[in-house]
């Protein structure tokens, strides 16, 4: 056994009816999954021991998303094609791994250096997409955005970095955004579509992408 425990990082997707399990939940997953492989697991320290595993961000309820990442430990190294496949095989079909990466351990834990989210919401076909965007933009407009999050009041206006509207191949309305996802701000998705009088559970919201204030993987 190394000294020096061997960071692996993982980006896998999440769909089905597991877009219904909470973050803690999430995490006792990828525990149950992780023993399962009988790799060499690496160990918290003390009197209750844990895998040692670092999720990257809670993903709502609800959303879907082909870019959740988590880093773990080994105690030794193993070929990165040989874990991935451990894990597609110790985890439910609705988690899919896409890739599996050693990381090198000086890097800041994921949600340490998480600036920001991008996610794709297709509309339900009884809102139109012009409609929406017009909506979108005269809300925007607004000096502040304000949505009150357990009991606080934050402007949602700077921390909406981008957004975009397209079309798809069903040619359902389609929109982009790239939200801020730092701890000095962190915006959701389904906040925007509530205040503009869209039910978030009509939508299909997945997330595609974190960006990360040093490697992206």
């Amino acid at each position: 056994m190394n000294d020096t425990p061997i960071r692996y990082r993982m980006k896998y997707s999440k769909t089905g009816n597991l877009r219904f399990i909470g973050h803690l939940d999430t995490q006792v997953m990828f525990e149950r999954a992780l023993r399962r492989t009988r790799l060499p697991l690496r160990y918290t320290q003390g009197f209750n021991k844990r895998i040692r595993l670092n999720l990257a961000s809670a993903l709502p309820l609800g959303f879907i998303s082909r870019a959740e990442m988590l880093d773990f430990w080994l105690n030794d190294p193993v070929g990165e094609q040989i874990i991935l496949q451990m894990l597609e095989n110790a985890l439910p079909a609705e988690i899919h791994v896409l890739e599996v990466n050693q990381t090198d351990n000086s890097l800041p834990s994921l949600q340490g250096s998480l600036v920001s989210s991008e996610y794709q919401i297709t509309l339900p076909a009884n809102i139109a997409g012009k409609l929406f965007e017009q909506k979108l933009d005269q809300l925007l407009a607004q000096p502040e955005v304000s949505v009150t999050r357990r009991n606080k009041i934050i402007d949602y206006k700077p921390l909406i970095l981008e957004y975009e509207f397209r079309k798809d191949s069903s040619d359902n309305s389609v929109v982009y955004f790239k939200l801020s996802s730092s701890p000095a701000g962190n915006a959701r998705p389904d906040d925007i579509l509530e205040l503009l009088g869209i039910d978030p559970a009509d939508c299909v919201i997945e997330r595609t992408k974190l960006n990360f204030s040093t490697v992206e993987k």
